[in-house]
């Protein structure tokens, strides 16, 4: 995600918490017993000062596995300076996350070094549930009456759907979002495309001047089938859920034809030769420098985007529908998603402060989004303003979003595991120049065997 560096105001940002916090009162079912004092130890004859003594700051240290890194580690620092008035002892340790679809974190599971909190997604929940990796958290939720706390299109990402809670959200539903030049569309005389057929003359158009149609950063597996999900949402809105839920085929029209306009795309030279090398900041340089006409990514860089490219970005949600039914589907988007946000691990020393700490957190890290950097898709039930209000990239997206109709959910969000891992693989190469037949075939194999 998009990150800034601007650090708001340690009082006015912990209001929030300190409020969470006086509504919980002291019947705290998750807080360890008393720690000893510095001279040997409270009894229960101790003088009531002696027993309310403040606890000694940063006693208790949390190692933070998170996207701590760009313009959004200031939204990281914000609210580790805010959680310094409500939870003095806890110090925290981040260690950035890798951009490697999770595969770093599934590895300290394996190893059993997660670390005490990290960002799960929803795929990753059902992952590490059934591993007994992950500390259940309603009990802490139910505490701290984190669900008031939140908006109602919000609070459905709170629980699984097993009905518990492994992580607190810490921002909303975000779209995916096709950016595109509105510079290079005008100087080369391109139709911005509201259809597939449209789609396809930008591409065509782009690529015989030398111009990237899309930048993609296919290094990462997620993008690609974001693409997918977005042919696929315009005939059907559920996109690549469904399938992931246990219904269709890949034989089915809506994902056939998907398959066949990534196939017509992919052989007009949609990306670049080096488009399977290329990290989330190189095609960002990319489009941003103007060396490629569109870009794919979540709308949660919209603030770093305009930042950079000021009112040349535009925003598309569905480009790749049938000419026939793109005004009907225009608010079917790709993306979305549930039940993922800040988690802790079970077998965290500290686990039960760090799900108290996780929980805060987590509202306090939505807060200082829309303080930091605009966030127009808060989770918060408080109405928070902007520091800096929301630039027009922002304000659109955030009047767009009034109409969405459907969601899916992004890659990471798909919850059975072999399914995500074949439609990651099998995607890449669909762009890579595979044939729709083949595809589909391997597709339907791949469904099969994950729904055995």
């Amino acid at each position: 995600m998009n990150k800034f560096t601007k650090k708001a105001s340690t009082v006015v940002a912990s209001t929030v918490l300190l409020s969470v916090l006086a509504a919980c009162g002291s019947n705290d079912d998750n807080k360890p017993a008393a720690s000893p004092s510095a001279s040997g130890g409270a009894s229960s004859e101790a003088p009531a000062s002696s027993a309310s003594a403040a606890p000694e700051a940063g006693s208790v240290k949390l190692k933070f596995y998170a996207q701590y890194s760009g313009p959004e580690k200031g939204v990281y620092d914000a609210a580790v300076e805010a959680m310094k008035a409500v939870m003095p002892e806890v110090s925290v340790e981040f260690e950035v996350a890798a951009q490697d679809d999770e595969q770093k974190i599934k590895t300290y599971a394996a190893a059993g070094s997660l670390p005490d909190i990290f960002f799960a997604s929803s795929g990753l929940i059902e992952t590490f549930k059934n591993s007994n990796n992950l500390y259940v958290m309603d009990d802490i939720v139910k505490q701290l009456d984190i669900e008031s706390k939140l908006n109602d299109s919000s609070k459905p990402m709170l629980r699984n759907k097993d009905g518990h809670s492994y992580a607190v959200p810490n921002v909303g539903q975000w779209a995916a979002v096709m950016y595109y030049n509105k510079e290079l569309f005008d100087q080369n005389g391109v139709k911005v495309p509201s259809n597939f057929n449209e789609y396809m003359d930008a591409v065509k158009a782009f690529k015989a001047k030398n111009i990237t149609p899309l930048a993609l950063f296919a290094k990462e597996k997620w993008p690609g089938v974001q693409l997918l999900d977005m042919a696929v949402v315009g005939s059907e809105p559920a996109g690549l859920k469904k399938l992931d839920g246990g219904e269709g085929t890949f034989s089915d029209e809506a994902y056939a034809k998907a398959a066949d306009k990534l196939t017509q795309l992919a052989s007009a030279g949609l990306l670049s030769k080096n488009a399977f090398n290329t990290t989330a900041d190189d095609a960002a340089a990319q489009f941003i420098s103007g060396k490629a006409a569109m870009y794919l990514n979540g709308a949660w860089s919209l603030g770093d985007i305009y930042d950079k490219m000021g009112d040349k970005a535009g925003i598309l949600y569905s480009p790749l529908a049938d000419a026939d039914k793109a005004e009907s589907v225009q608010w079917n988007v790709s993306g979305g998603g549930f039940n993922q946000g800040f988690a802790v691990s079970n077998n965290s020393a500290n686990k039960e402060i760090a799900a108290k700490y996780a929980a805060l957190y987590s509202l306090e890290f939505a807060k200082q989004r829309v303080i930091q950097i605009g966030d127009p898709n808060s989770i918060l039930a408080e109405k928070v303003a902007p520091t800096n209000g929301l630039n027009p990239l922002q304000q659109k997206y955030a009047d767009d979003s009034a109409n969405f109709k459907t969601m899916t959910t992004f890659a990471w969000g798909y919850e059975n595991a072999k399914f995500k891992t074949a439609v990651e693989d099998n995607t890449q190469k669909l762009l890579a120049g595979q044939k729709t037949e083949s595809y589909i075939k391997d597709m339907n194999k791949a469904l099969e065997n994950a729904r055995k």
